[in-house]
């Protein structure tokens, strides 16, 4: 019995390495790049991009389509049951996970995360699509001790791209701070003044790059990137205002 019970479990497991799954974690799976383009030829499943428009108009699965994480609850379809993978910029970006986690939240039982995301999808060779890309530019960095003292004596605008509920977290709380999620920058620019220094900081400081090369092609020239971002400023000991949540 013990090694019939053994059998099925290795059998079991194989199945799963196999087909590009893992197990369910926190309502949703796993998924490889393998088991995505399984699902897509077979036209199963609906594969979703969770980040800003203008990072999914510069590269995406092709195929796929663009849901920013508010628009989830509006946007996803009526089906309960449809498969939905959700996928981003790689493992160090969160976004797959924690819009796999909102859809399950929502009532959806076949969600799947694609942490490695793009980069594994690109090696792998599989298809690509761009519709608008980003302009080709190399945008100046600084460091967070260079943007403390930029803050204290420079006439600029620090620009915090970072997802509300992020900021909820954790912020930078100055004056010339101001807060547009990268969601929301492409109707957002007329918040933004194109005469004042901006230093744009995310959370750990690559998708600063994507906003500083959007705004550049927008006639922003005066675009500086925080490098390290908001994770950096914090390791580094310095000031942050952290929410209470209330009860």
């Amino acid at each position: 019995m013990k090694n019939i019970l053994l059998l099925l479990s290795a059998s079991i497991l194989f199945v799963l390495v196999t087909s590009g799954l893992s197990v369910a974690k926190n309502g949703y799976h796993e998924i490889d790049a393998t088991g995505v383009k399984a699902l897509m030829d077979k036209d199963e499943a609906l594969v979703i991009f969770p980040l800003s428009p203008m990072e999914y108009e510069h590269k995406h699965i092709k195929g796929s389509i663009n849901i920013i994480p508010a628009m989830m609850e509006y946007e996803l379809p009526n089906d309960k049951r449809k498969p939905l993978i959700f996928y981003c910029l790689g493992v160090k970006c969160v976004a797959s996970w924690r819009a796999a986690e909102k859809a399950v939240e929502l009532g959806y039982v076949n969600v799947y995360a694609f942490r490695e995301g793009l980069p594994s999808w690109e090696k792998a060779g599989y298809p690509l699509e761009s519709t608008n890309t980003l302009p080709d530019v190399e945008v100046k960095k600084i460091s967070t001790e260079e943007l403390s003292r930029l803050l204290d004596t420079e006439d600029i605008l620090l620009l915090d791209i970072n997802l509300d509920e992020d900021t909820n977290k954790f912020h930078i709380n100055h004056a010339k701070r101001k807060h547009i999620p990268l969601d929301n920058l492409n109707v957002s620019l007329s918040q933004l003044p194109k005469d004042k220094k901006i230093a744009i900081m995310c959370l750990k400081g690559k998708r600063s790059e994507t906003a500083a090369r959007y705004l550049v092609g927008k006639g922003y020239m005066h675009v500086v990137v925080v490098e390290g971002g908001l994770q950096q400023w914090i390791l580094e000991g310095r000031p942050v205002q952290q929410e209470v949540a209330s009860n």
